[in-house]
Parts: structure tokens; sequence; C-alpha cells
């Protein structure tokens, strides 16, 4: 069923930024789901689970939309009532009117278009409705846009409610909490170094727990496993020595909030202590007394009759734990602001992680406030009285941005949040290769042992590295990509090697753009063929003197075109393409030892040793 509501062609301005930032995630938005078929709906969504949920059970679901390119609009013209086809060019989501009050929800954005920010998530938690039944979640917002019959006409800021198409069902009946339901995929650290409270079950809160209505609860408590609590066995009061207690759940939360636990068994020593993870926005006003089920094993004293053994003893018991939730006095200033990247809630407040020379967008989303002050510690700039600000932190340290928002009758309030700047990671390659051997005859197979270490920010790096080995110098030569490859060499020649290393995957062809970290050894690899080369007999009149020799190497005869100087080990020490009938090398800076002497004329190829002292 789709429902469109759209007043008469009127331009009007509307001021949507106070509202608009009220229902954005401001900590954990959903992740758009982009690669899945959407409903054919009039506002496209698709929702990665489930949306039936039992009455009273636990509600947490992300759930993408798309943004729709057309809308259907009546407008009036002459008095008459036309209908006609808009095409949307942003949509400004304002409301989800129909949403029940025992659930919460943000959106990630709040501002879509069809193209650039297509998808946007929404994030629903809080506790399934107590009457069953099937809610259609409507959406209401405004969009700008077209329209091109019955005539061409401009549409902005106008208001819009359509059915998303998206249906949430409530069956009948309560669920007992299951403990993988109940415990939370990114628990609170506990406070172990803190003074507990002297309630039934000892606890620790880092803050005062007193909220507004509708203000944003991250909160976390820590609570210790009591080693005595009072029962009530057979109808007579006991008072029961605690083993092991298994937490099944906790009720009377205030409404518009959930709860996870970090872990559901625990016990007076060895997992003494568990957090509970409060998140969400409460929607009614009222002081909650928090109330804990449990299973208890251990042993109950009864007067009279001695000990009686517990085993997974079902009881309820209040915990001490008071949440106070207030009416907002609306005219009361509130500092508060957004931030991308988004903060990580921690035990001791917020904080926000980038790296050195990155940037931080802060959005003011104060209350009641005729006028603010930033702080940024650390970044450029420094302060600011703007609404939205671009600060850049070029320098790794421990910083605090801090906003001031004043109100009339010189009232203030502020609000701040860490920022741990990080040195820039820097990856440092050393590519270096060896070859089991340098000379070889033609058919013959070379083993590359590759030497490359690399490491980051002067710690060996232990990522993922990609390789590109080059065998020859062609451009469209063999490659490899292995680690430690092998080339067997079908040609006679002098061939270069080239080694490149990334940690991303490389294309051959960027390696000669001098994209990457590279290692080339120049004719590396001398490959010979034993058909080709010829006895020194069939040259005429070749020398090479003296013989031995310190100082230079001559080398005559007639039509000589490559002389290539090899160790005994087959490196390469030299090698010069030539034509002429005579050449003096220097042998100077020569080792003193054995060399091969390879002379390729137009006639063959002839190989001399020579010794050098």
């Amino acid at each position: 069923m789709k429902r469109f509501l759209l007043s008469a062609i009127a331009i009007f301005a509307m001021t949507l930024c106070s509202f608009a930032q009220s229902i954005v995630c401001t900590d954990n938005a959903c992740t758009p789901i982009t690669d899945q078929p959407f409903s054919n709906t009039s506002v496209p969504y698709y929702c990665p689970q489930s949306l039936t949920f039992q009455q009273g059970s636990a509600v947490d679901v992300c759930i993408t939309i798309k943004c729709p390119e057309t809308t259907n609009v009546t407008i009036s013209m002459y008095g008459a009532s036309i209908p006609a086809t808009a095409n949307i060019e942003s949509l400004t989501i304002t409301d989800f009117p129909n949403m029940p009050e025992s659930l919460s929800y943000c959106v990630s954005r709040v501002d879509m278009d069809p193209t650039t920010n297509v998808y946007a998530t929404i994030h629903i938690t809080g506790t399934a409705p107590s009457e069953n039944g099937e809610i259609d979640l409507d959406l209401s917002g405004v969009f700008t846009g077209s329209i091109t019959s019955p005539m061409p006409y401009s549409l902005n800021n106008q208001d819009v409610t359509f059915a998303t198409g998206i249906v949430i069902t409530i069956g009948e009946g309560g669920v007992d909490p299951q403990t993988p339901e109940i415990v939370c995929e990114n628990p609170c650290p506990a406070v172990t170094n803190q003074t507990m409270s002297e309630t039934t079950i000892p606890y620790y809160a880092p803050e005062e727990l007193t909220y507004n209505v509708n203000e944003d609860v991250d909160v976390c408590i820590t609570i210790q496993c009591p080693e005595t609590v009072d029962v009530e066995y057979m109808g007579m009061q006991a008072n029961a020595t605690t083993s092991s207690m298994t937490i099944t759940g906790f009720t009377n939360i205030p409404d518009g909030l959930s709860y996870c636990v970090s872990r559901t068994e625990i016990d007076p020593t060895t997992n003494n202590f568990a957090t509970i993870h409060l998140t969400g926005t409460p929607t009614t006003a009222n002081v909650f007394d928090l109330n804990i089920s449990c299973e208890v094993t251990g042993t109950a004293t009864i007067a009279g009759m001695g000990s009686m053994p517990l085993n997974n003893f079902a009881i309820t018991f209040p915990t001490g734990i008071v949440v106070t939730i207030e009416e907002q006095t609306s005219n009361d200033v509130v500092a508060n602001f957004t931030s991308n990247p988004t903060p990580t809630q921690l035990l001791g407040g917020s904080v926000i992680y980038i790296t050195a020379g990155e940037t931080i967008t802060y959005t003011n989303a104060s209350e009641n406030a005729t006028s603010i002050e930033w702080t940024f510690e650390g970044g450029n700039p420094n302060t600011s009285t703007e609404n939205n600000v671009e600060v850049t932190y070029a320098t790794a340290g421990n910083y605090t941005t801090t906003l001031i928002a004043y109100g009339e009758n010189n009232e203030q309030s502020t609000k701040t949040v860490g920022v741990n700047v990080s040195e820039t990671p820097t990856l440092v390659f050393n590519v270096d290769f060896t070859a089991d051997v340098t000379t070889i005859e033609t058919g013959e197979t070379v083993h590359f042992t590759n030497n490359t270490t690399v490491t980051l920010n002067d710690e060996p790096y232990t990522g993922t590295i990609y390789y590109r080995w080059i065998f020859n110098d062609a451009i469209n030569g063999a490659t490899s990509t292995d680690v430690n490859p092998s080339y067997t060499y079908e040609s006679a020649g002098l061939y270069s090697v080239t080694l490149a290393a990334s940690d991303e995957e490389i294309n051959t062809l960027d390696i000669f753009g001098g994209w990457f970290p590279i290692q080339t050894k120049e004719d590396y690899i001398l490959v010979i063929d034993p058909e080709v080369d010829v006895e020194e007999s069939s040259i005429s009149e070749i020398s090479v003197y003296p013989n031995p020799t310190s100082s230079v190497i001559n080398i005559a005869t007639e039509g000589m075109q490559n002389i290539t100087i090899i160790d005994m080990t087959g490196r390469v020490v030299m090698s010069k393409d030539v034509n002429s009938n005579f050449e003096t090398i220097s042998a100077e800076g020569f080792a003193k030892a054995n060399y091969m002497v390879r002379i390729a004329t137009a006639d063959g190829v002839v190989v001399k040793n020579i010794v050098v002292e």
C-alpha cells in the first residue's frame, strides 16, 4: 500500500537542522547493505533479518533504505487538483511518526538523494510492544525536485509522508531471555578499582544515572557477584551462600533503553565482575529500580533446618541500581555536537581516533544556545564560533575538544570529547633477491630467493605483501607473482631481473612507471647456447693477453660483437657490446682469481681462461 501527502505548490523555507540532528545516530550507525535486492515499494528497503518479534522481547535491528527517484503528488492549479509525478533531487527525513513508544530509532543520515547519498539506515532498538499486531512504518520528510507535466515546475522543501512498506510484526507471548541474546558483542571493561555500593548487588556506575527524556544514554555499570543473598526456600526465608550465579535478565528497564551484559556466569571468586551496557533514548520520566532475574547455585541456611543445597535456583530481586529519567526543561541550554569520524565510547568518556594529518569535521547540535565557542586542543584551527568546523591535527598526541554553549541569563553548558592522534603509519621496503646460479645453458632453470624485508614504523610488518618478478628487460616479458619463483631460460643472452614489492596488488606496467619499490639487477643472468659456441680453432687469430695479468686484458680478433667476463662462481663481472677487432679492458678492479672471457663474434662464441694476479 502506498500513501502520499503533499501540500499544493507553495515554496516555503524550513529550518530542519535542530530537529534532524536529534534523530541522527551519533555513535553506532548501521552499515548500509547495498549489494542485495531491494523491495519494490515507495521507499525501497532491505532488512538483513526478520522483523517479527514477540511481545516484550528485546529489539535491535538495522534496516537499509534507498532514496526513491520519484513520488506521486497532487498540485492545485486554476482551482483544480491535478495528479503529477515529481522527480526527487533530495529528500530530508524528519520523522517516522508511527514508531511504537517502546521502540527508539535513529538514522545514519537524514539528507538523501538518488545519486550521491543513495542509502541510509534505520537503527531500531528497545522493547517490542505489549500488544500483538502489525506496524506499518511511515516516513515523514521534505523533498526538493521538479515536475514536468502538465508544465515544468520546481519544488523546494515540500512536505511528504509515504508508507515505507516496512512492516514490524509483534507476536503474542513474552520470551524468557536466553543467554546468547543478552551477552554484549563488545562488552564494557569492568571497573574493579573503585568502591562498590553496599547493596544487594554491589555495583559501580561511572556517572550519575540521571537523564532527561529523549536524551541519548550510553552507560556502563559494573556489578559484583554477591557472596550471600536472601531467598525464599520452600515457603521460608533463608540466607544463601552463593557459589555461582547465572543472569537471565533485567526488569524495570526505562522505556526506550536496551541492555546487554558482558557475561551471564558470575561467581564470588573467579568471575567476580560483569558489566551492564545501557543504551538508547528514554521516553518516559520516572524513577526505575532495576531488578535482576537469575539462577543461583550455592547453599541456603534455614533456621532450625540446617543447610540446603541450591542448584540453579531461580530468583528475582532488586539490584539497588536506580535510573532516574526527568522531564527536560525546554529552556535549558544543552551543549552537544557530532563528529566525523564518530567517537568511541569508553568508561571515562568518548574518544575520536585518527592519525596525524587527518581532519575531523565537528557539527554543533546544541539546544537552546544563543552562541557557542569551540576549543580544539592540538588542532588547526585552535578555536571557532562556527556551527560546522573542519579541524586538522598535524602532530600525534592526546588532545581534548571542548564546546561551550551559552544560553539566556548567562547560562552555559559544556561538552568535551577526547582526540587520540597516532603517528602516520610508514611502510619501508628493502627489496632484494638472489639466484642459485647466474650462468646457465639454454633450457636450464634458475631458482630465485626473495630476501625482501618490510617494516611499519620500524617494526616488522605482518600484513600481506604482493610481489611481481620480471625475468628480462621486455615490458611484455615473462613475470611471476610467487614469493620465491623459478624460471627456465630458453634463449641465449644476458638478462636483467626485476623484483617489485607492495602492500597493494601490482600491475606489470606500473613497475615501469616507477610506482612501486623495486630492485633491478642488470645483466644478472648469462644464458649460453652450447650449440652456438664454437672451438677456438674455428675463429682465426684470436688473442687474449697478457695472461696472467694485473693491469689490462687485451683482446684481438676480427668482428667482435660482445665481451663478457665471468668469475668461477658464474657471476658476470663485466659485459659490453663492441664492434671492433681490438679491445683493451682494465683489470685493476678485479679480484685476484681465475676468470672466463666469453668472446662473441660473427662466426660464433669462444670462451678463454685468464688469470688476474
